[in-house]
């Protein structure tokens, strides 16, 4: 089965081509141009140059968040729609899940990080056997301080950190955790098309975890930015309102 895999839940773009124990093609950028802009071009691109059609594709998986709120939209409302036009299953993957997988290989805790800006970050904890990884953690948004409690009471383990947020936190990391703290190199720490479709060949075959391109939602942990100042303005438009209805 072929799948297309999807991301643009971070500054990066990445799309690529998989089916079982092969990665036919991958596109990945990073570069000033909006998701809007480039993700249905590489997707195009990627297809054409593969040597297939939209009519070969089996199944899509998308990353359905945490991460940019626009590029979540934008990557989960593609993915949906191809769904519907052509009629194959879908999945939405969690981003930090795919980050996480890139380590699979090791032993220890590993630790993506994603600037949740507010001084805040979205993370989650997970532990690898060498064999397979497990998500010890809920997803989450908070500040890295509270995090690190968490991490600072764990097992002596080494703990690997990746993400867009690694290199904003890094001195912090390094002087709390000390050896402890194993920074990803430049060409892991970032999603990958490749792993989206990777994690999506495998629920979409099991037939137990798809999800219907109706039912697939964003996964954002919290609010906008843009929703709470809405309703911060609007707590204070009402609160000006109820001032002039009790002047006398």
């Amino acid at each position: 089965m072929l799948i297309l895999g999807i991301d643009t839940s971070t500054m990066v773009c990445s799309v690529a081509l998989a089916r079982e124990n092969q990665i036919v093609g991958e596109y990945t950028l990073q570069n000033k141009k909006t998701h809007s802009q480039r993700l249905m071009p590489l997707i195009s691109a990627v297809i054409e140059n593969c040597d297939f059609t939209p009519g070969d594709l089996g199944g899509i998986s998308v990353t359905c968040g945490p991460g940019s709120f626009t590029g979540i939209r934008i990557g989960v409302a593609a993915a949906r729609a191809l769904s519907q036009a052509l009629g194959i299953p879908l999945v939405g993957i969690p981003t930090l899940d795919v980050l996480a997988f890139q380590f699979n290989y090791g032993e220890g805790l590993i630790c993506p990080l994603l600037d949740a800006r507010r001084g805040e970050v979205y993370s989650a904890v997970y532990r690898s056997s060498g064999e397979q990884i497990e998500r010890i953690t809920n997803y989450m948004a908070v500040p890295l301080r509270e995090l690190l409690e968490f991490l600072i009471a764990a097992p002596e383990e080494k703990i690997i950190f990746l993400g867009d947020a690694m290199d904003k936190y890094r001195d912090l990391l390094q002087e709390t955790l000390k050896a402890r703290a194993c920074f990803a190199p430049p060409f892991l720490r970032v999603n990958r098309g490749a792993l989206v479709a990777y994690l999506g060949l495998n629920r979409i075959c099991s037939e137990k975890h798809r999800d219907n391109y109706l039912h697939l939602k964003p996964m954002y942990l919290r609010r906008s930015e843009a929703e709470v100042k809405w309703e911060e303005r609007q707590k204070g438009d009402d609160g000006a309102a109820a001032a002039e209805r009790t002047e006398p």
